[in-house]
């Protein structure tokens, strides 16, 4: 409980860094418009974190308007795009948004109120009822920030991109309030008026929360067969970033068992008489000094660019092939990697059983404190052991369909290697589509069935000039109507 509050803590700190400034897709509004169903269509700066194929792309062909010749048309090839702080990001639980945001409140405000969940019954059951969900709920929060995107591309060389994008996130389940604290302890007074809570279970599940950068440089290059049947062209892409982690803090599944004897109010403070309990938990973390110093909301000296607590490698691949005129399909991997945390590491696996008697519940008590540090497990981290991470890995297919200019639509199917932040390993089907209304004004619409929020309906817009595009997006309408979710992200760039 006490690193799974730590937790919870730096993901609080985390949102408020992230206020001054998914895999992937999670910064292109395209994307999150389409129910990031958008493998196969998505070029240049817009496929950073989706498919690299499609860093080299060419504009599709159509009838040249009426008295135009096909010697006279001009198509606007570019070669050049600069894309800007495209952001974005989405947080909530299957529950509601309003318990996400109660459940973090709760455990990150001050880990002595930990205590008062078997010191205090009013306490036990306000907790049970009033914060626990009555069914297991998945909790998500992740961000991410395009700083910087840059796409170069020349017909006969290919196309390079270099990104670099900030993530953050937070992913746990909590259990149900039977799982979490089953209804299995016991309450009874004493002859003297103190009670006691004995047989005190509780159980939570793993989460993990990080900060995280990439620099990413990639490389692809599309092939024309004009005479070869049906494939008209197919891509190839690749690319390879330098991951910096600067916050990372796990935890696995984690028990408790305890019991407390004689506890009475004794001048407005809870006096106990014995407490007796054993737990087992197994946590990692490794912050950059940034976190490691951030004591009691005091002030510390932010740095955009810290030390880092971590570092990796990520690496994506992809390929796109386009068949007759009006279908494309494509497929990709990315984030295939690892990130080794090495610096203010600790890691603590504590499976102690403590007894504490006579104090009391206040911070001025010295066997009070002791115990808190107890359950805090000073006494058994370890500050010398490094581990590693996974990259959080996807794998996508897609198919599209596009028989004209204006309109488009494409199936995605999507599935994570893991559960880290922005990721499930839960396939994903996505579906998305755009029009454009007229030739500068897409809307698109999108709908994706599975993995956290069971389905999710997509809206969004976008403006599309010859030398500048911005786009936004909403993930999930409906979610947002359910008060479960909520996920919208801004992009833009430059194109010359």
């Amino acid at each position: 409980m006490r690193i799974y509050t730590s937790l919870l803590v730096f993901a609080v700190m985390l949102l408020t860094t992230t206020c001054y400034v998914y895999s992937g897709d999670r910064s292109s509004a395209r994307s999150s418009s389409m129910a990031f169903s958008n493998l196969v269509s998505s070029v240049g700066n817009d496929a950073y974190g989706i498919n690299p194929a499609n860093y080299d792309y060419t504009l599709p062909t159509s009838k040249p308007p009426k008295g135009v010749s096909k010697k006279k048309r001009k198509i606007f090839d570019p070669h050049w795009e600069f894309s800007l702080f495209s952001a974005g990001g989405g947080y909530g639980s299957d529950s509601s948004i309003a318990f996400y945001n109660n459940y973090l409140q709760y455990l990150s405000i001050d880990r002595n109120k930990f205590v008062d969940l078997f010191t205090n019954i009013e306490e036990v059951f306000r907790f049970r009822n009033t914060v626990l969900p009555a069914d297991k709920t998945d909790v998500n929060y992740d961000f991410e920030l395009n700083w910087l995107s840059v796409n170069y591309k020349n017909p006969k060389f290919g196309a390079v991109n270099f990104s670099i994008s900030d993530r953050v996130g937070l992913n746990t389940e909590v259990n149900s309030r039977d799982e979490y604290l089953p209804l299995t302890f016991g309450f009874n007074f004493n002859p003297n008026g103190s009670y006691n809570i004995t047989d005190v279970s509780l159980s939570q599940s793993e989460a993990i929360a990080w900060w995280i950068r990439k620099y990413n440089i990639g490389y692809a290059k599309q092939f024309q067969f004009k005479k070869s049947g049906g494939i008209r062209s197919f891509s190839i892409g690749i690319s390879g970033g330098l991951v910096h982690g600067f916050g990372n803090v796990t935890t696995y599944d984690s028990h408790l068992s305890i019991g407390t004897w004689g506890i009475q109010n004794v001048n407005g403070v809870n006096h106990v008489d014995s407490i007796k309990g054993k737990q087992d938990f197994h946590t990692q973390s490794a912050l950059t000094d940034y976190f490691r110093d951030y004591k009691d909301g005091a002030e510390t000296q932010f740095s955009l660019f810290p030390k880092p607590a971590g570092v990796g490698y990520s690496i994506d691949f992809g390929i796109n092939m386009q068949i007759g005129n009006d279908w494309r399909i494509a497929a990709s991997v990315t984030d295939l990697g690892k990130i080794t945390w090495d610096y203010n590491t600790v890691t603590n696996n504590d499976t102690n059983s403590f007894a504490y008697y006579n104090f009391f519940v206040t911070g001025t008590d010295p066997t009070y404190n002791q115990m808190v540090n107890d359950l805090g497990g000073y006494a058994t981290q370890d500050s010398t052991t490094h581990f590693s991470t996974e990259m959080p890995t996807k794998f996508r297919a897609g198919i599209m369909f596009k028989p004209n200019e204006k309109f488009m639509m494409e199936f995605n199917w999507v599935k994570g290697n893991n559960d880290l932040p922005g990721n499930t390993k839960d396939v994903i089907y996505c579906f998305g589509a755009e029009y454009f209304v007229l030739p500068y004004l897409p809307v698109r619409t999108g709908f994706s069935a599975g993995g956290p929020g069971a389905y999710y309906i997509s809206l969004g817009a976008g403006l599309k000039l010859k030398n500048f595009t911005i786009d936004v997006g909403t993930y999930g309408i409906n979610q947002l109507i359910e008060d479960k979710r909520f996920s919208v992200a801004v992009s833009s760039k430059i194109i010359l």
